[in-house]
């Protein structure tokens, strides 16, 4: 199954809040 994640943040790029870590780790937590 493919997902795609669509944020106005991500980490390491654009970060002003937690929102930034919260997307970068989802991806790593769903494939695992």
């Amino acid at each position: 199954m493919q997902v795609l994640s669509v944020t106005p943040e991500i980490f390491p790029l654009i970060k002003t809040g937690g929102l930034a870590d919260v997307t970068g780790a989802l991806p790593i937590a769903l494939a695992s």
